[in-house]
């Protein structure tokens, strides 16, 4: 709760999440928003309605044909379905990155990629749980070469590996252990890329408190918390998934959001001019590019080569959608405007701003990159 006292005493401004226990439909908790109270009175669901006129798109496709490197599906969905809403939305191909391993990535690649080659990608990920077996290194190996021999296109790093994923010492293991260079290797082997998801916004490891801007979301997901002494910090996180790229430069890393570096852009620049073989997807943070289009429209032109698209979600999914808002992002000079198709802000209380890049700029973002790096993959390695 953010509280604050007027000079003359008699206003009172409360921003509240409430009623989060009482959020009972999945991915619409209604009854989290904000409410201000003043004096004595209080306004539940604070969200004003801007009095700007301005001009306004709604893209219901990309303007160009688009590779997402960043869906999220589960065996339960349609291929036949996605596909149709892939070609609504002017999705070319969806990559998924929940393929993981052992029967569930065998079921994801016959049902999907089975079904269209060319439309589904989908990535695997070797099981960390065991980091702690004697042929670890060389039982990886082999996974990732047989997943790609099945049509496997990449490998998922998850977050949890530098936050969670402990041997069997108790140790957590850092993302830079010796005993996962396999991993990287054979990729590059491969000629296949790793999507590695390292740490997590800036917010998420500060205290929820006041000051906290994701405060609201955070109430909601207690659990996306990492700030204290239980956790490393997001520094040494980033900093040891850095360690590995640069011990690998022949093989190709995709950083999931933005490298979880979109709000320093600056820094995030630094880190792409020092290793060439490091590349980021836009995937879960439009809603921090759109709040500093300016930057964001730089760092976009200058690295037009090393930037994918992605969304975080997949095409058809009917839960807080993003297609729409992301092509707007990319494609329009519109202004103030919301980063999300939900009830309320879900990740900060605050509004986006289109960055009108170039007609080159977006076939690179939308699918040449991504084209690229797929070209790479060599399965008889």
């Amino acid at each position: 709760m953010a509280q604050g006292r007027s000079k003359t005493g008699f206003a009172w401004l409360v921003v509240v999440s409430s009623a989060i226990a009482a959020c009972n439909v999945p991915g619409r908790p209604s009854g989290a928003g904000l409410s201000v109270r003043v004096g004595k009175e209080v306004v539940k669901g604070y969200r004003p309605r801007p009095s700007l006129i301005t001009e306004s798109h709604r893209p219901t496709a990309a303007k160009f044909p688009a590779i997402d490197v960043h869906c999220h599906w589960r065996l339960d969905v349609d291929p036949a379905a996605m596909i149709q809403a892939m070609d609504d939305r002017g999705v070319k191909v969806a990559v998924n990155l929940s393929g993981d391993h052992g029967p569930k990535l065998d079921r994801m690649l016959q049902r999907f990629h089975g079904f269209a080659p060319d439309r589904f990608v989908i990535f695997c990920s070797p099981d960390l749980s065991r980091i702690d077996d004697p042929d670890f290194g060389p039982a990886t190996a082999r996974f990732i070469e047989e997943a790609v021999a099945k049509g496997a296109g990449g490998v998922k790093i998850y977050k949890s590996l530098g936050l969670s994923v402990r041997d069997g010492s108790g140790r957590l293991v850092p993302v830079d252990d010796p005993r996962l260079d396999a991993i990287w290797a054979t990729a590059g082997r491969m000629g296949i890329p790793v999507l590695i998801h390292t740490a997590d916004p800036v917010a998420f490891f500060t205290p929820v408190d006041r000051f906290n801007e994701r405060w609201m979301q955070l109430k909601r997901h207690p659990s996306w918390s990492f700030h204290g002494p239980k956790f490393p910090g997001r520094a040494e996180l980033l900093s040891a998934r850095n360690r590995v790229i640069e011990r690998h430069p022949q093989t190709t890393f995709i950083g999931a959001h933005v490298g979880n570096s979109a709000e320093d852009l600056g820094a995030l620049a630094d880190l792409l001019r020092r290793f060439a073989n490091f590349h980021v997807d836009i995937s879960g943070r439009v809603a921090e590019l759109g709040r500093q289009p300016y930057s964001a429209r730089r760092f976009i032109i200058e690295f037009q080569d090393r930037v994918l698209f992605g969304t975080d979600r997949y095409p058809g999914r009917p839960l807080q959608p993003r297609y729409r808002i992301y092509y707007r992002f990319l494609e329009t000079w519109d202004e103030y405007f919301d980063y999300y198709d939900h009830p309320f802000p879900p990740t900060g209380e605050w509004k986006i701003y289109g960055i009108g890049l170039p007609d080159a700029v977006l076939r690179r973002i939308y699918h040449e990159n991504a084209q690229r790096i797929f070209a790479r993959r060599r399965p008889g390695k």
